[in-house]
């Protein structure tokens, strides 16, 4: 067991080791398959918490992973430090110059709350449930891909902690190679505490879904591969196949099923009309299960593929 003291009076947020009270809370994983398990947890309140974790880490020579939200986690943290940012809550918009600076403990939700009211969105995924910073680091392919790109090419600037526990401002101008591959390479070049990105104008768009059964997968994805040909860059679609849980608050014809699930939103003109997309779509496919197309006006909030 390794004695934490001189770690716990270099930073203010908790320091747990196994057996702790909080310990487990720390480090659980909202991806209930993966289960860390390290030698000690550190709940950064700051970025100067995060540096002097990585630092202590360094010294000892332990290895060092990161968890904010957990959805990300895909591999179990086993041994050294497990650093959890998900205190790190900071949201600021400025309207002026259409950005957002964003801790690396917020979910999309909160940024998407504070840009709608001037009309403005950020780049994220379909889940407004999942860490900003996280997900833009790993490249961000979302709901306006079409018409903008990834997420990570929409980063102006971002704090990290560097692997030798340096926090670090880089941008296009400072340390422009780890700028560079920071924006895709996740967490492989040190733990990110903070991003500022762009936001773009949304004013109104339209989103929804169409659930096929399983057994038709095939004759929908030929059709898709035709449709999303025809969209303007305004459109950006996506499609899954998923095995939904028998779970009473989903509609009877989807519950326990394997199913298609055709994802669109459109964030063009006002006067677009549900027939204006689905029309596209080859006749053969366009009987639905459900159908949940409808306009927002609220600049985005809420609207993440009509779920």
């Amino acid at each position: 067991m390794l004695a934490v003291t001189d770690l716990a009076s270099q930073v203010s947020g908790p320091v747990y080791v196994p057996g702790d009270d909080g310990f487990d809370a720390e480090i659980a994983a909202w991806n209930l398959a993966t289960a860390h398990r390290p030698l000690v947890a550190v709940g950064a309140a700051d970025a100067a918490d995060v540096a002097a974790a990585v630092g202590w880490a360094a010294e000892r020579g332990l290895p060092v992973a990161v968890q904010a939200t957990g959805h990300g986690a895909v591999a179990a943290a086993i041994g050294g430090v497990l650093v959890n940012t998900s205190r790190l809550d900071e949201v600021t918009v400025d309207p002026a110059t259409r950005t957002a600076r964003v801790g690396a403990g917020v979910k999309w939700a909160r940024v998407i709350e504070a840009a709608a009211p001037y009309g403005l969105a950020p780049l994220s995924g379909s889940s407004s449930d999942v860490g900003a910073v996280g997900y833009t680091v790993g490249g961000g392919l979302g709901l306006l891909a079409r018409r903008y790109g990834y997420a990570a090419d929409h980063v102006r600037g971002l704090r990290i902690v560097t692997a030798d526990g340096q926090l670090r401002d880089v941008d296009a101008d400072e340390h422009p190679d780890l700028f560079w591959a920071v924006r895709g390479g996740k967490g492989n070049f040190g733990i990110v505490t903070s991003i500022e990105i762009d936001l773009v104008p949304v004013a109104t768009l339209y989103a929804g879904g169409i659930f096929y059964p399983g057994a038709v997968a095939a004759d929908v994805l030929h059709a898709y591969r035709a449709w999303t040909s025809s969209l303007p860059d305004e459109t950006t679609t996506s499609v899954a196949i998923l095995r939904l849980p028998p779970l009473p608050e989903l509609p009877e014809p989807l519950r326990g099923q394997t199913v298609v699930h055709l994802r669109f939103i459109h964030a063009g003109d006002a006067d677009v009309t549900r027939a204006d997309v689905l029309s596209r779509l080859p006749a053969e496919v366009r009987t639905r299960y459900r159908d949940e197309w409808r306009p927002r006006y609220d600049a985005w909030a809420a609207a993440l593929w009509g779920e």
